[in-house]
């Protein structure tokens, strides 16, 4: 990326501008993608923002790999040039996107919404900060629920019966090496869990209910950043590597299950997952907060799932392992406490 790239790729939205210097530095904790926070100096439109987010591919080999086989930058650039415009939860500004299939190779350029700040993964979250969360994830799921917009687009519909088979082989294969890059810090109550789901795989996705919408798949706080908007403290979703069609819950189970506490989620998940019906049910989609609640207690497996192949397929960083072992071990004390193995028999 120089002055040159810079400048075609803004003078679309920006027209006439030119881009004469720019610093570089990088920000946030993703695994699969680089972002870098840009400072430019420029002339020709004097609305273009001086700052701006660029991310770009990975460096790491293995992430790179994990990136094809995942098809996670094409997806988000994809999400980013058809589907973006048509939710209405918080999601930063795209200036600019393209994508080469050929070489996996591609540039996202993106509002810069500092001073909002990324959430902390490690340490989770208020019940206040879940409350914000989840409604930025209704508004995405409502705003998108059953939309003939997304019915012919491939790159969205990616879990079929091939794709089971895979995860499931996959699961078996790596988990033991999970056990053992892990052994003393999973617990071992969940390493048991953990042996007995990955066997179990087909018959957990069997029993989930049919895609209604567009889910995240990977709503947790390193993906959120909170900050102040039109005077209210509110949420901005990022890194849309991982969005395809999907039902709705499963996101949320996914984030509150990694983003509080263990002792904290036991308590309030009850009126959070209520919370978020109550938001949903605003685009008329009528789920019934018993229904919302079955399908949270399902979905608990999901977290447990990422934090199995992602941590074993991407660059391997001490935070990174951190944020897997969270993961892992809050995932898995919820499947314990909700009692979801019994979804399994």
């Amino acid at each position: 990326m120089d002055e040159v790239v810079l400048t075609r790729s803004l003078q679309e939205r920006f027209p006439g501008i030119v881009v004469s210097g720019f610093t570089a530095s990088a920000i946030g904790t993703g695994q699969m993608a680089d972002s870098l926070r840009v400072q430019m100096q420029h002339t020709g439109n004097s609305s273009a923002p001086k700052t701006l987010i660029a991310k770009i591919p990975k460096a790491n080999i293995g992430s790179r790999a994990a990136s094809r086989l995942s098809r996670c930058y094409e997806v988000e650039t994809s999400f980013y040039s058809e589907v973006c415009s048509a939710i209405d939860a918080r999601v930063p500004d795209c200036y600019h996107v393209e994508y080469s299939a050929h070489d996996d190779e591609f540039l996202l350029l993106l509002e810069d919404m500092a001073p909002a700040k990324q959430g902390d993964q490690l340490g989770g979250c208020s019940v206040d900060d879940a409350m914000l969360s989840v409604t930025e994830m209704a508004k995405l799921h409502g705003s998108l629920w059953g939309s003939p917009l997304t019915k012919k687009k491939e790159w969205l519909h990616r879990n079929s019966s091939e794709s089971v088979e895979v995860t499931s082989q996959l699961l078996q294969g790596v988990y033991p090496a999970f056990c053992q890059r892990f052994e003393g810090r999973l617990d071992s109550e969940v390493a048991k869990v953990g042996q007995q789901f990955v066997h179990r795989f087909p018959t957990y996705f069997a029993a989930q209910p049919k895609s209604n919408t567009v889910v995240h798949r990977d709503f947790r706080l390193d993906n959120l950043l909170f900050g102040e908007w039109d005077g209210n403290r509110g949420v901005a979703i990022l890194d849309w590597q991982t969005a395809c069609d999907g039902v709705a819950i499963s996101d949320l189970s996914y984030f509150v299950g990694s983003a509080l506490l263990s002792e904290v989620r036991a308590q309030h998940e009850r009126e959070v997952v209520d919370h978020y019906v109550s938001v949903i049910n605003t685009y008329g989609v009528g789920i019934t907060n018993e229904e919302a609640w079955r399908q949270y207690r399902l979905f608990s497996f999901g977290g447990f799932v990422m934090a199995i192949v992602a941590s074993m397929l991407v660059e391997q960083t001490e935070r990174g392992d951190e944020m897997f072992m969270a993961m892992a071990n809050r995932h898995g004390q919820q499947i314990l406490q909700l009692e979801a193995m019994s979804f399994l028999s």
